[in-house]
């Protein structure tokens, strides 16, 4: 297995040998295995990702836990159309959805363009029908789901139906039932695809977005941005669903048995309590918890294991004896508050399915492909413009084959992959390209090489500074940015919204604020308040992130960026007049609510003494307010229920206690719809 030798017995011994310049030796590969393209220090075995002196160490690949597959290849394989993405490859070329142009794109494998056809910017997935030219795409911002029938040089759009902000895509082996994931309204949605009408419709967690079904058409799984968990939902005309936890069950730098911290010694917890203050619970309660965020793409491989690679986020490191208040989590400056996974799951047995994880260094890993013909999954990391091959995924000698960065000038941000035979195909969100992988010159080269093919596939829906400011937003590993480069904007912010955390700032744990469609007319910001403008509050965390930081061009782009973001959409109310019951008990005298949170933004810009561990607090915008649990600066009110029955940590705000469950409810109703 060559790599994976060296892989699972290096050691820290091994790092001081690094150090000492004595290089690492790893065995010669066999097909497409080869001597591994990296250095060997990415594949470092750590308890912990670990911040020092080398920078970075972090594995590039490592198995957590023993493989689910078996000694043998896989005998059962994933169906075309069994997830979607933004690229797929069939008998007539590529079919590319460009997000930010809003085109479906047909070229040739050469890149030549052969048709395009438009829809809103800020697309979903499309997914293919392997049996037939049809494609269906999520034009999301346009609340549609459109069947298209794709032919060598053109476009004919067949069907569409309805639905609030549809996003993941995935068919039935069959072709017959097209499932959808609704970010808006928090659902999986089963269409006819000969009617395009519904069949059935579930409830999920909310800010779903992948999703894939397995070969046998029994089970689909749905990835979250903040959930924490992946959605296991048995199919068929009365669906199920459950849901397998990705977030650690243990908390870093403890012992899993007893929970103590390694390092001896007290764990500080300074919450840092203003005077005449009372404490957080939030300042203690999360201390080493790991959190999964940012399940983009999810997908099956071979014999139907399921594959969620994710972030994962621990806000509030445990420390003992220092606090590294230079950067977000705390901790003593030696774990990574940011890593990334591969989960792999088999939910055969429904009620306790197994799980596996792995390490992988793709920085926000959001595409995936499987090549059944011989079980490899390639991944990409959206931060970081890597492409990693794991080898006999589905087996138990799975492996990191090779891991290579995409070419481009000014950032790719692949979003997008589509294997078939020796080319794999890149699609990158951010230059709006297709780069081509010659997969046969890995045996000789150790990676494949690699081209953009084509021109730009449309133009840039965003000003050019707002383009640039995408790109930085984007970007992992970058020193620049954070402590390390372990985090990005986007690692917090995926496209613009919050991880649902509270991470541990400057000594206190501040909740991660929504920032699409909040950062126009809203200043001052941060918590307390203390940051004037965007630009000083992009500069300001920047700093606290760790970074070098960024010039005054860049906070500029930055800040165009942002402010181009349109809000979340409110998911979809049964009952008008229950909103318009809210919003009188909103701007009521009794409730007093507008009495902060007025004008369009729904923030008065001004910080008031609510008695909190921060002392003053800046009224937040309630803009998208359904989409930002949990609430208050510190996150200590999980829900708008919670909020208003004054069970978080703030007491002082506003006068709910009189309100009955039906106001109550009305009021929740108005407050979900802004």
């Amino acid at each position: 297995m060559g790599p994976r030798t060296s892989l699972a017995s290096a050691s820290l011994l091994s790092l001081a040998a690094l150090a000492l310049g004595i290089g690492l030796g790893s065995s010669d590969a066999e097909g497409r295995q080869v001597k591994m393209p990296i250095q060997e220090m990415d594949q470092m075995m750590f308890e912990e990702p670990m911040m020092g002196g080398f920078g970075v160490a972090i594995a590039q690949f490592r198995l957590n836990d023993m493989p689910l597959g078996g000694t043998a290849a896989p005998t059962l394989a994933p169906h075309v159309g069994s997830h979607g993405g933004t690229l797929a490859l069939d008998r007539h070329g590529v079919l590319a959805l460009d997000r930010d142009s809003g085109k479906l794109v047909r070229t040739s494998r050469k890149g030549d363009h052969l048709a395009s056809l438009d829809f809103a910017a800020g697309a979903g997935e499309m997914v293919r029908d392997g049996t037939s030219d049809l494609v269906y795409v999520a034009d999301r911002q346009a609340h549609r789901v459109v069947r298209v029938r794709a032919g060598a040089s053109s476009f004919d759009v067949l069907d569409r139906a309805e639905l609030r902000e549809p996003h993941g895509l995935a068919l039935s082996p069959d072709g017959e039932t097209l499932y959808v994931t609704s970010v808006a309204d928090h659902e999986l949605v089963a269409f006819d695809t000969e009617t395009m009408f519904p069949r059935w419709r579930v409830e999920l967690a909310a800010e779903p977005r992948g999703v894939a079904v397995s070969a046998d058409g029994q089970h689909a799984i749905v990835g979250f941005l903040t959930t924490g968990a992946v959605a296991n939902v048995e199919l068929g005309t009365s669906p199920n669903v459950s849901y397998v936890a990705l977030d650690p069950a243990h908390r870093v730098n403890t012992d899993p048995f007893s929970g103590a911290l390694v390092d001896s010694g007290p764990v500080l917890v300074d919450v840092g309590v203003a005077p005449g203050h009372s404490p957080s619970l939030a300042d203690t309660k999360d201390v080493g918890l790991r959190f999964a965020r940012n399940a983009y793409a999810v997908g099956y491989i071979g014999d139907d294991l399921a594959i969620v690679p994710h972030q994962l986020s621990t806000p509030h490191l445990p420390t003992s004896g220092f606090e590294n208040t230079g950067s977000y989590g705390g901790g003593g400056g030696f774990t990574a508050p940011i890593t990334h996974r591969m989960a792999m799951i088999d939910a055969e047995n429904s009620f306790a399915p197994s799980t596996a994880f792995a390490e992988i260094g793709v920085h926000q890993p959001r595409a995936l492909a499987y090549d059944a013909a011989d079980d490899t999954l390639y991944l990409a990391g959206y931060g970081n413009d890597q492409v990693m091959a794991v080898a006999e995924v589905s087996q138990a000698s799975i492996h990191m084959a090779w891991v290579t960065t995409v070419p481009s000038p000014t950032g790719c941000g692949p979003d997008g992959l589509a294997v078939e035979g020796d080319e794999l195909f890149v699609h990158c969100e951010l230059d709006r390209s297709l780069v081509r992988l010659d997969l046969s010159t890995v045996a000789s080269a150790g990676v494949p090489s690699a081209r953009q093919v084509g021109a730009a596939l449309g133009p840039s829906s965003r000003s050019p500074a707002a383009q640039r400011g995408a790109e930085l937003f984007r970007r992992g590993q970058d020193t620049r940015v954070s402590t390390g480069g372990f985090m990005a904007c986007a690692s917090c912010h995926a496209e613009g919204r919050t991880d649902g955390l509270s991470w541990r700032i400057e000594g206190h744990n501040l909740q991660t604020p929504l920032l699409a469609g909040r950062v126009v007319g809203t200043h001052p910001f941060k918590w307390d308040g203390k940051d004037k403008d965007l630009p000083t509050s992009l500069t300001n965390t920047v700093g606290r992130l760790g970074g070098s930081g960024l010039t005054a061009n860049e906070v500029r782009d930055l800040q165009a960026f942002l402010e181009s973001l349109p809000q979340p959409l409110a998911p979809t109310v049964d009952s008008a007049d229950s909103i318009a019951r809210g919003q009188a008990l909103f701007e009521s005298a009794e409730t007093a609510c507008s009495a902060c949170h007025d004008g369009p933004q729904l923030a008065d810009g001004v910080q008031h003494d609510l008695a909190t561990n921060i002392g003053s607090v800046d009224t937040p915008s309630l803009i998208g307010l359904a989409h930002t649990a949990p609430y208050y600066h510190d996150g200590s009110a999980r829900t708008l229920r919670a909020l208003l029955t004054d069970k978080g940590s703030v007491h002082d705000m506003g006068d709910t206690a009189h309100l009955d469950d039906r106001q109550l409810d009305d009021l929740i109703a108005y407050l979900e719809s802004l």
